[in-house]
């Protein structure tokens, strides 16, 4: 110990980053944080749209979303950290996921504009299927046939969870002519969250793969984030006249910071969430959230909850049960499970179930 005392700040930053890195090893907790910014995502979106559009530039928000990452990245990372942390062709990679995350963020204001939250919840479950395949060939981690019923479980389960709010997403206007136009909208809305599932899919896996074998997760969040800003900055440059209304802040209000904190949040869980765990703890994850978007559409939006839904969510639930529990514990008995007695029997058994 070098004797010399540090200023306050200093301090504070290293209390900060130990509160970080405690927290974020524990997956319950990037769990709860994923699924509470990602419902308000949604919510957020929907609650700042104003006569079916933004008052906004949505693509200046998501670029003052990725600003303030990189700025929470760059704060995080130690005064040694940041000395270190300089360009190479290994750090390019990462530009690859940043192009990605940032068409995927463009693209659900756009969704979002076209679609009611459980109808954006419902056709996000394509990710699902994309993550699950892209996962598997990039990643090359195998998975027993039971846990590809369940995802596969999870999928069906989510679809039938808000299957009655598609019929309602075409609209039901006064004339044909209404009727169409709501169903064009919502086919466009469709047409997005497939281009959005495969953005997700691509960018997430290939996200994880390079967290995974960085250093140090923050470091690969600078790099993430600071390539994600620069490639919203050139999709302003292609847009005539946003860097104007992004100096002026044309059309925000505390709902659009809202909208910027939430994906600030929503993005840094992810990329700890990626260190610690993988993609598909993030689609559980994921899928709760939607339930929970649900739930709170309900008292925000009026929408009406069924039948469908109740069983979809339980479908999906217990799709985690047979993904997540081991295979000895779903052919134990009953009576071994709720006496407690399966642990020892399993033991006793040399972990063969009975």
């Amino acid at each position: 110990h070098s004797g010399v005392c540090l200023p306050p700040e200093s301090w504070r930053g290293q209390e900060m980053r130990d509160f970080v890195a405690r927290w974020a090893k524990r997956r319950p907790f990037l769990v709860i944080v994923l699924m509470a910014s990602y419902s308000a995502q949604s919510l957020l979106i929907t609650a700042s749209k104003q006569g079916g559009g933004f008052a906004y530039d949505a693509s200046s928000a998501v670029l003052l979303a990725e600003v303030l990452k990189l700025v929470f990245a760059v704060a995080m990372l130690t005064p040694e950290g940041r000395a270190a942390t300089k360009p190479s062709v290994a750090c390019l990679a990462f530009a690859v996921p940043a192009v990605l995350y940032t068409a995927q963020n463009r693209l659900v204001f756009e969704a979002l504009r076209r679609l009611t939250p459980p109808e954006y919840q419902l056709l996000n479950n394509m990710k699902l299927f994309t993550t699950s395949v892209v996962y598997r060939v990039a990643i090359k981690r195998q998975m027993s046939l039971l846990q590809w019923l369940a995802l596969l479980l999870l999928g069906l389960g989510m679809t039938v969870a808000t299957q009655p709010s598609v019929a309602e997403g075409f609209g039901e206007g006064p004339s044909a002519s209404d009727q169409d136009s709501g169903r064009g909208s919502w086919l466009m809305g469709l047409a997005i969250m497939f281009a959005v599932s495969w953005c997700s899919a691509a960018a997430g896996v290939l996200n994880e793969w390079l967290i995974k074998r960085s250093a140090d997760v923050l470091e690969a969040n600078v790099w993430l984030y600071l390539f994600g800003s620069i490639a919203c900055c050139w999709q302003l440059v292609c847009s005539p006249g946003s860097f104007e209304r992004l100096l002026r802040l044309e059309g925000f209000s505390l709902l659009t910071w809202l909208v910027v904190l939430c994906n600030a949040v929503l993005g840094q869980s992810i990329a700890f969430l990626f260190r610690y765990a993988d993609s598909i703890v993030k689609l559980y994850a994921v899928c709760a959230a939607m339930a929970f978007t649900t739930l709170m559409s309900v008292f925000f939006f009026g929408f009406e909850v069924r039948f469908h839904m109740v069983a979809g969510y339980a479908v999906s639930a217990i799709s985690m049960c047979l993904y997540y529990v081991p295979p000895e514990a779903l052919l134990a008995k009953d009576s071994d499970l709720v006496s407690g007695t399966w642990g020892a029997r399993q033991k006793q058994n040399g972990g063969k179930a009975e």
